[in-house]
């Protein structure tokens, strides 16, 4: 039967091959004999306090004894207790069983060839997986753990390589098998490595929320948290691939999913007017025939901005605006429209009018908030309102503004 180890005694034994391991000693560039010591309050940090429970301190020493006894350790006395524990260097192999520890060179190789394996045809990957090379041939540690990292891999080749939709949880069960495990450990990790080796800035230029920004680049990869749809409403022609025309009416509005989008041959407007909304109530509130209405859902992917440029190609005679909270939030949209489409988006119900009629309903900025709006004064953009905005700390959500507008 093998012996059972206590808490304290794992710890001890970790640490002890912990300084053998980032010794000159272990990187053969030492000419003495080192030896490697642990006081004992690095294990147990109440050993040396007068305040320590006799039981324990005790059962602490009875433990150390044990490991003495089985060759593992030298403890060194002195008047009130022990000094230190010191590693026997004959006993290392002994150590490494008991921990159920690769040694590291062992694991630094084994993890070399894990990175050598996602080596391939993705570009992003491949710098990832050369860096983490890199580091272990020079004696550093890699990003992640070993069994993290081989999750990570595995998640961001699926991400590279998916061209279906998929929410978040399926991702989740095909890659890892556990339906929860992605958004509680893996997503924002991912995310971080998609946003430091990829090229992502203009896509998430004016975003500073990390759960805003994971969405979007998870859009990249068709992947959503939930069904992705995309609304229509107002005067229009759907031409889709197979030849079938749908007209659609200024009081019907009608949902798409991202599959069905694909399948979009061309919109033709029959209003003088388009109008993005940021928030669906108000998408729902509006009812101007004068425009041509689309809910997207706050900062826009790829694949809804090469949407968005497919319907300006055949409507470029219409006037395009957008309709978003009137906060600084709301103007980085236009401007991730502007730079993501191309197209001339002007703002509408988001100037200092609406800010001053609806002062009742206004919510005070956030520093966030502020931030941003002194980004955009500096940038010389929408320099009016921002200046109220931040003379006043005031913000205001559209969906008001569209139910006081639109009763």
């Amino acid at each position: 039967m093998n012996p059972v180890f206590s808490r304290w005694q794992k710890a001890l034994l970790e640490q002890l091959i912990d300084q053998y391991e980032n010794s000159k000693t272990y990187r053969g560039e030492n000419q003495i004999t080192q030896k490697f010591s642990v006081i004992p309050s690095r294990i147990w940090k109440e050993y040396y306090s007068d305040y320590a429970d006799i039981h324990l301190v005790h059962d602490f020493e009875c433990q150390m004894k044990e490991l003495e006894q089985k060759g593992l350790i030298r403890i060194s006395w002195k008047e009130h207790g022990i000094e230190k524990l010191t590693a026997v260097s004959e006993s290392q192999d002994a150590c490494y069983k008991i921990l159920g520890r690769i040694e590291r060179r062992k694991l630094e190789q084994e993890q070399i060839v894990l990175y050598e394996g996602f080596l391939g045809d993705h570009p992003m990957l491949n710098d990832f997986c050369r860096d983490q090379i890199e580091r272990l041939r020079e004696g550093k540690r890699a990003q992640f753990p070993m069994e993290e990292a081989e999750k990570i891999l595995k998640l961001w080749r699926f991400l590279l390589e998916n061209q279906k939709e998929i929410l978040e949880r399926e991702l989740s069960i095909a890659v890892l098998g556990d339906s929860k495990l992605w958004e509680k450990k893996y997503c924002t990790k991912v995310c971080r490595l998609l946003k430091k080796y990829g090229d992502f800035e203009a896509l998430l230029y004016g975003i500073d929320e990390e759960r805003e920004a994971e969405k979007i680049l998870l859009g990249e990869y068709h992947v959503t948290s939930n069904p992705s749809f995309v609304y229509f409403k107002g005067n229009a022609r759907i031409q889709f691939q197979d030849g079938q025309v749908l007209a659609l009416c200024r009081n019907t509005p009608v949902a798409f999913t991202e599959k069905t989008l694909k399948q979009i041959n061309g919109i033709t407007i029959l209003a003088p007017k388009v109008m993005t909304v940021e928030n669906l109530t108000s998408f729902h509130r509006l009812e101007d025939e004068a425009f041509f209405y689309l809910f997207l859902s706050g900062y826009h992917n790829h694949l809804k901005q090469m949407l968005l440029c497919r319907i300006y190609e055949r409507n470029q005679q219409a006037q395009w605006y957008h309709f978003g909270d009137l906060d600084p939030d709301g103007f980085f949209i236009i401007e991730h429209l502007i730079k993501g489409t191309g197209i001339p988006f002007r703002p509408i119900y988001m100037d200092t009018a609406y800010l001053r009629k609806y002062d009742a309903y206004t919510k005070p900025l956030k520093e966030n908030d502020m931030r941003k709006a002194r980004t955009l004064l500096q940038q010389g953009k929408y320099g009016e309102v921002m200046e109220y905005m931040l003379h006043e700390k005031k913000k205001l959500e559209q969906e008001i503004i569209s139910w006081m507008e639109c009763k």
